[in-house]
């Protein structure tokens, strides 16, 4: 009899999950085939509340709502099988009529950026949805949320008597320090009303509440794009009418016909009574019921009450008479003997209960009290008992502990949790530990490679979700025969997507990806297709998606992978016309698309600059393509987001692009938030191949130059000796000096420097910004270069840097010091072939040098300064190094580079140095620089 009762509420549970289940696999057909193309439907729900991009919280509060009802009734034995086999019922009656409605039509999605995730097979993906752990777009019409709401709240409002009344007033009365009863005779919005026998019929505050939540409920839905309005009202409309013409249709159900459905609902409903009598429905004449129908009652005590309540109307007594006259008429009840008969029963069964608890006070049996002590001393000396049983085992685990090391305690938890895979698991690691050694000869790794394959067979999946089995994959991978690596990769091929996300099994996918076949690898990029979005936000999936994307994959399959950044349809469908975004985004824009791939690029990545993954070269270049088209609005929301995280992107040259785009589209806020997080990096960001110019843009484009030689400069000159011979490095210390400067500078670069222009977001004039900066740094330039001369003049690069600076310094610069020490150095160095002390011939030195006097010369036309790069060597190196000069051919070419840029005082006393005495020297010379200079020498004299 107990599994009779409890056969419908069955039956109601398993009809709702299969009604649930086929529902879900009709989500992902519909989703699959929803017109993604056409645009969202105008709704005014949409227009008045703000968008909430949080959807989740959807499935989160059908959940609370689904749990508090049965919580609410799962301990009310008296009305909850009734409550649950009708409450499932007819959700699955609800699901059966929203699953013909999403197969029937498909509307437009509501939210355009939405990202449905059920990509796998439909009858897999629906076990997903059934659990919120995958999410559709296209099952519009109509709201399975609203349905799901909309009957908790009936399900509380219709069979809650108002029992919620006793704990609330409990509360307030203990809260106020007051002990007092429950009254009927108080406000009727704070009282639940009471029926003839003092039972509360209902309570209108939780009516109240439970229709205030569902209705926030309602308000979410909308609010997050989730659905229509259209779909809310249409699910709340039929959940609604479908409740009460169910009810409506049991209150009926002993006057209907003898048909199938009614034979259904007997039995479900559980009028056992009627369906033994139902083979006697037969002879409609001989059936006759008593007391004028069971529904006339049944009227008259609803007018009474107000509320039915189904808990009772289970327990009435349907009377039929089955005699065989036809002429007897039923006798009728007078309702007013009815209800005082009522009150007087239950009077007297009151009074009956308190006379027993009285007597029970008072009379206290001495057999049931010994029974009682018995029962005690029994209870506590099983506690004792227990108690040492405890202490005893507690002493024995702490003496095996101290007995047994680490490890060996550690394998008896991998025993119990490995199992029967134990022994495999621990053979195959002795293997490995053999098989990875460097002093393995290739014949005896064949042979373990070997019996590693005859172990791990049909295990693979299990081996590579362990963090020790997962190197014997691993290392079976990189020493193995193709035959073993096709075996392991047939067995993880399915589960690629999967794996590349775990801990421990993405090993083995990167292991492929290093040591596979062409094929292999080629399998392995195909499968990322339609999972980048998800392993870009994934921490562990960007380490495998950001090789396969730098290290394997060319220009073409790049772009199919940044393809799924654009849009959902581009994770199944790759589009070959195009060849970069600002041509997809023309294409798009003719069809009024282009807004919906740009709001698609920016939930994606939102999405994984909430997670902080963006060291990846794909979200990189999905970030330089989306600032770089988006409009103001979408720069200004990316440039706030990661304004202080730019310091992970810097390493690439789209990551670097989107630094120097934050920097040109934010406002002065932005960028000094930005260089604040630069702080402790600036030097890692001037070596780097891509990051310096980063450091460019801050000299070019922002007003703060305070700031900037508090964070920049100060941590790029205390590392000026590290940086200066950085071969990136030294380009920045350029810039300070000649700014935009394409002789010593990538043109390109400096291309993209000046497109900055045009956007007008800096006031201060550049002059004066560049004069600011480079007045911070020039002495920490005097101090290198005075102290490196030599070095400088070798190195072609500082060499010009030096000339540069030169040409910038005032008049009040004091360079004797720098002067004196180049002279020094020239005065030591010899003319001698191949000598490393022939400074005088080497070709860098020696365009340092004209470089240098030729600088010298523009400055002092300028500007008169009394003393100059000319005077210093004429007056420091001695006439006979000087005269050994013209021994070389370089060396007659600085002499010439001295006359033409020297003052007339400083050529007066070249001539008298080398006329008369060397021009019969320069004379009987062959090479070029001679000639020039006996030209000179004469011409001038």
């Amino acid at each position: 009899m107990v599994l009779c009762v409890y056969l419908p509420v069955s039956f109601s549970i398993l009809f709702f999950l299969i009604t649930l289940y086929i529902n879900s696999f009709v989500q992902v057909w519909a989703d699959r085939n929803v017109p993604y193309w056409l645009p969202t439907l105008p709704d005014i729900g949409h227009n008045l509340l703000p968008y909430c991009t949080y959807f989740q919280i959807n499935n989160y509060y059908i959940s609370i709502a689904f749990i508090l009802v049965i919580i609410r009734y799962i301990f009310q034995r008296d009305i909850r099988l009734i409550v649950f086999r009708r409450w499932f019922f007819l959700q699955a009656v609800m699901y059966v009529m929203r699953t013909i409605s999403i197969y029937v039509t498909s509307l437009s999605v509501p939210l355009p950026s939405c990202n449905t995730t059920a990509v796998g097979s439909p009858s897999i993906e629906a076990f997903y949805i059934m659990f919120f752990m995958h999410t559709t777009c296209g099952d519009v019409l109509f709201s399975g949320h609203t349905i799901t709401l909309t009957l908790c709240a009936l399900a509380w409002t219709t069979y809650s008597k108002g029992e919620e009344h006793y704990p609330i007033r409990w509360l307030w009365y203990r809260l106020r320090g007051m002990n007092q009863k429950i009254v009927s005779n108080g406000s009727s919005w704070f009282y639940p009303k009471l029926d003839s026998t003092g039972d509360p019929l209902s309570f209108y505050i939780t009516t109240l509440l439970v229709w205030m939540f569902t209705i926030i409920g309602y308000l979410f839905i909308i609010a997050t794009r989730f659905h229509y309005t259209v779909d809310v009202f249409l699910g709340f409309l039929l959940a609604n009418l479908t409740w009460q013409i169910y009810h409506y249709y049991i209150k009926n159900l002993a006057e209907r016909r003898s048909i199938i459905i009614t034979r259904f609902f007997l039995w479900f409903e559980d009028y056992e009574k009627l369906q033994q009598q139902l083979v006697h429905m037969k002879k409609p004449y001989n059936v006759t019921r008593s007391n004028d129908m069971i529904t006339t009652v049944e009227n008259k005590k609803r007018k009474l009450s107000k509320k039915s309540d189904e808990s009772t109307q289970k327990k009435k007594k349907v009377h039929f008479s089955f005699d065989q006259s036809e002429n007897e008429i039923p006798k009728k009840m007078d309702f007013d003997t009815l209800s005082s008969s009522l009150k007087s029963r239950a009077s007297e069964k009151l009074a009956q209960v308190a006379v027993a608890k009285r007597q029970a006070r008072d009379k206290t049996d001495p057999t049931i009290l010994s029974n009682v002590k018995l029962i005690k001393k029994q209870l506590k000396s099983k506690q004792k008992q227990m108690e040492h049983k405890k202490k005893k085992k507690h002493i024995n685990i702490v003496q095996d502990k101290e007995n047994t090391t680490f490890r060996q305690r550690l394998k008896e938890r991998q025993k119990l949790r490995r199992g029967v895979l134990y022994d495999m698991a621990d053979k195959s690691k002795k293997i490995w530990e053999i098989l990875r050694r460097d002093e393995t000869t290739n014949e005896v790794r064949v042979k373990l490679c070997g019996e590693l394959m005859k172990l791990i067979e049909g295990n693979v999946k299990f081996l590579s979700m362990a963090h020790d089995t997962t190197r014997v994959l691993e290392c079976l991978i990189q020493f193995g025969n193709e035959q073993q690596k096709h075996y392991i990769f047939e067995q993880v091929q399915k589960d690629l997507p999967t794996m590349s996300k775990s801990l421990y099994a993405h090993h083995v996918v990167m292991k492929f990806l290093n040591y596979g076949t062409d094929n292999q690898k080629s399998l392995i990029k195909k499968s990322l297709h339609g999972h980048v979005c998800k392993l870009a936000r994934h921490s562990i999936g960007c380490r495998v998606l950001e090789y396969c994307y730098n290290d394997l994959c060319n220009s073409a399959e790049r772009f199919q992978l940044v393809q799924e950044f654009y849009g959902r349809e581009y994770a199944i469908l790759k589009t070959t016309d195009v060849k970069n975004i600002e041509e997809l985004l023309a294409t798009k824009a003719a069809t009024g698309q282009r807004a919906n791939v740009l709001e698609y690029m920016q939930e994606n990545l939102m999405a994984c600059i909430q997670k902080d993954l963006l060291s990846t070269s794909i979200v990189h270049r999905a970030m330089h393509e989306y600032i770089r088209n988006a409009d103001e609005k979408g720069r200004t929301e990316l440039v706030d987001a990661v304004k202080e995280k730019l310091i992970k992107m810097v390493h690439s040259r789209d990551g670097a692009r989107v630094a120097i785009f934050c920097l040109w589209y934010g406002t002065n806020k932005d960028r000094k938030a930005l260089i604040k997080s630069l702080k402790s990096f600036v030097v890692k960001i001037a070596k780097e191949e891509q990051g310096y110019p980063i450091l460019w843009t801050i000299f070019d484009i922002v007003d703060d130059t305070k700031l900037v030689s508090k964070i920049i400069l100060q941590e790029l000159m205390s590392n000026f000796d590290d940086i200066i011979n950085d071969s990136h490095g030294k380009k920045v210390l350029m810039y300070l000096i000649a700014p935009r400067n394409t002789k010593h500078l990538q043109y390109d670069l400096v291309q993209l420097m000046k497109t900055s222009d045009a956007l007008n977001t800096s006031k201060k004039d550049p002059e004066i910004r560049q004069r600011e900066l480079f007045e911070y740094c020039k002495s920490y330039f005097l101090e290198y270069f005075t102290s490196n001369t030599l070095a400088t003049l070798k190195d072609g690069f500082q060499g010009f840097m030096m000339t540069e600076m030169i040409e910038r310094l005032s008049p009040e610069d004091n360079l004797s010091s720098f002067y004196t020490s180049i002279s020094t150095l020239l005065d030591n160095a010899t003319v001698e072939p191949q000598a490393e002390t022939n400074l005088i011939e080497n070709q860098i030195t020696h365009n340092v040098l004209r470089h240098l006097i030729i600088a010298d010369g523009k400055r002092q036309k300028k500007q008169k300064h009394n003393q100059t790069l000319v005077s210093t060597l004429l007056s420091t190196i001695s006439p006979d190094t000087l005269r050994t000069w013209i021994l070389c051919n370089r060396g007659c070419f600085i002499f010439v580079m001295m006359l033409e840029h020297g003052q007339s005082d400083e050529c007066k006393q070249i001539r008298s140095l080398l006329v008369p005495s060397a021009m019969d020297t320069l004379k009987r010379q062959s090479f070029a620089g001679a000639k020039v200079l006996v030209e000179k020498l004469l011409s001038s004299s």
